[in-house]
């Protein structure tokens, strides 16, 4: 909540326009609240995010822009976000999340929020206007986090180094995150080959990001290389991203980005991340940035082993933890992953997960080398297209022999 003097005078830049998931575009909104007479509105609330990860429920976020609101109301339509909207639930004040149940499987909602008449002041005009579809498909629904680099996060078409698809944050602007995913990204192509095989409901969220490492270290500033993101072990309000994203030890967790030309509202709130349940799994592919950032071979596998040790400490099965071999990375920090992968498999096969041979597939030497040119896109570091198929029937395999 934004603290705000009786006058309601507070300074803020302005932000870009984010595009809506119903294809709108939001006109620029100033993160200030404006000047307020008694009796007047009160701010609408700002940058509403839906997100569907369970059967049946839809779970909405939004940024406070009041310090008076009495609550906020909760408004929904069935017709599409230019359709009727009805009063679906209320929130007290200062909460800032909502999670809507009982909803039809595979059915398209739409909501908008405003903050509730208080401290002589009425209700505000509503938020943006957000839409979304819930899960739709039979019991136990199966979800699962593919948490990595750009390797992960992208999308390019065969082999093709143009990227068509960032559907988390990486070098896009934050609202990137609420796009579905495109059908050369890896989730995307987990979910199509998981409806081919199965009639379970399937959700794959996409927390991989560009240039992140197994490490911490900081995040912020101007000059920093990766725009402000935080990487997998860096600690934000006590949270680690790997926490935050894969356990969803808080939601909506926020890793703390500067604003900048990226982060145009500061930090993302992770509105897609969730505590993992009894048939989810996480997809883990780190490290091949790790000796670029001055990060020895034993650092890495420590942190690979650590974000297992705290997957089982959260009661999770430790063969529902999936974990990459590298594929190679033509240059000095690549000639650290034959090392390397001989270390993943002797991990994976100490701590009980699950081994995804990328470098097997990708190289005759261990991730020295590629195998042939086809599988990069030119660059010797971005698989081809043909890799994330491999990948995705890879993820698949290992979930459907685990689920019933």
């Amino acid at each position: 909540m934004l603290s705000l003097t009786r006058a309601g005078l507070l300074g803020a830049a302005m932000i870009s326009g984010l595009n809506c998931r119903d294809g709108s575009t939001e006109a620029p909104v100033s993160d200030a609240a404006p000047s307020l007479a008694v009796g007047s509105p009160l701010p609408a609330p700002q940058h509403l995010l839906s997100s569907a990860l369970s059967l049946g429920q839809m779970r909405l976020s939004w940024k406070d822009m009041s310090a008076f609101e009495s609550g906020f109301e909760i408004l929904r339509s069935t017709t599409g976000s230019a359709g009727a909207y009805s009063l679906v639930g209320t929130v007290q004040s200062n909460v800032a999340t909502f999670t809507n149940t009982g909803l039809s499987s595979g059915r398209e909602y739409c909501y908008q929020v405003r903050a509730k008449a208080g401290g002589g002041w009425s209700t505000s005009a509503s938020s943006n206007r957000v839409c979304a579809k819930t899960m739709s498909g039979g019991t136990p629904a199966v979800r699962v986090v593919t948490f990595g680099d750009s390797n992960t996060d992208w999308g390019l078409n065969g082999t093709s180094p143009q990227v068509l698809a960032r559907s988390y944050i990486s070098e896009s602007p934050h609202s990137a995150a609420l796009l579905p995913h495109g059908p050369d990204q890896l989730t995307y192509k987990i979910e199509a080959r998981w409806r081919a095989l199965r009639s379970n409901a399937i959700r794959a969220v996409n927390h991989g990001i560009s240039g992140t490492t197994t490490g911490g270290g900081g995040f912020g500033g101007p000059n920093r290389r990766w725009t402000g993101a935080p990487q997998a072990r860096t600690l934000v309000g006590g949270i680690s991203r790997f926490q935050g994203e894969v356990l969803g030890v808080k939601w909506p967790w926020s890793g703390g980005e500067p604003v900048n030309a990226k982060y145009v509202n500061g930090a993302l709130r992770r509105v897609h991340s969730y505590a993992p349940g009894l048939h989810d799994f996480v997809y883990v592919s780190m490290g091949t940035n790790d000796a670029a950032n001055g990060m020895s071979t034993q650092q890495t596998l420590s942190n690979l082993a650590w974000m297992i040790e705290r997957w089982v400490a959260a009661g999770k099965r430790a063969d529902h933890f999936l974990l990459t071999t590298l594929a190679p990375r033509t240059g000095g920090s690549g000639q650290t992953f034959p090392a390397l992968n001989k270390g993943i498999r002797a991990l994976v096969a100490s701590k009980g997960a699950v081994l995804i041979d990328l470098a097997s597939h990708t190289s005759p030497d261990n991730g020295r080398t590629w195998r042939s040119a086809g599988l990069h896109v030119g660059d010797g570091v971005h698989y081809s297209e043909s890799v994330r198929d491999w990948l995705a029937g890879r993820v698949v395999a290992e979930m459907h022999k685990r689920v019933p």
